[in-house]
Formats: structure tokens, C-alpha cells, sequence
């Protein structure tokens, strides 16, 4: 599959990628490369599928786009200091108020374990 080009790409949370190697690892043996990801995925899986698809939902509406919901599905940070170091990833993202971080936060505590 290396070198392949794919159109059909898009973004995934860490527990969606932990399912499809689930899968896939039913099927066939895995690469370098899919061990790797199967290990992180593993280890960084803190929710459920379906709970990292309505969190991710939940965070979209709060005006994060899909890339840091996504990274704050991976991270779930625990406070208000790790939800601005992720949202700093993003270089054109006006600094966010104190009440956004909060609410932020809020959503990602609801679906900590």
C-alpha cells in the first residue's frame, strides 16, 4: 500500500483509528507502520468511539474546527492551561476568552473516564 495516492483521506479520531486497525488486524498481519499506529492508539484511546463523535460534534459548535476537536479527543486535557496550549496549535486562531476555555473544558470533562 506504500506510495499508493488516496482521495478519499480525512481526519479520524484516535478511538476510530483504534477500531479500523481493529479490524483490520482480524484480517491481516500489520506493517511497520500499522504496528506503530495500533500501539499509540491503544495506549491514547481514552473514550469510545461514539463518545469521541459527539464530543467532537459538541466542540465544533463551541467554534473549534475539526483538526483541534479531534486533538482534544486525543489529549483530553484536564484544565483550562492545556485547552489554550492545544488551541495555540492553531496559528490563525484569535486568542479565546476565558469563558470558551471553560466551556471547552466542560465538554471534555463530560466524557473523561
Amino acid at each position: 500500500m506504500a506510495g499508493k495516492k488516496r482521495s478519499d483521506t480525512r481526519l479520524a479520531s484516535v478511538p476510530e483509528v483504534l477500531n479500523i486497525l481493529e479490524d483490520r488486524k482480524k484480517d491481516s498481519e500489520f506493517g511497520y507502520e500499522q504496528t506503530l499506529a495500533y500501539e499509540y492508539a491503544t495506549k491514547f484511546s481514552q473514550v469510545k468511539e461514539s463518545d469521541a463523535k459527539k464530543m467532537v460534534k459538541e466542540l465544533e459548535e463551541l467554534g473549534l474546527e475539526e483538526k483541534l476537536a479531534l486533538k482534544m479527543v486525543e489529549i483530553m486535557p484536564d484544565n483550562a492551561s492545556l485547552v489554550k496550549l492545544v488551541l495555540a496549535m492553531d496559528k490563525n486562531r484569535q486568542p479565546t476568552d476565558d469563558d470558551t476555555v471553560g466551556k471547552i473544558l466542560g465538554v471534555v470533562k463530560s466524557y473523561s473516564n
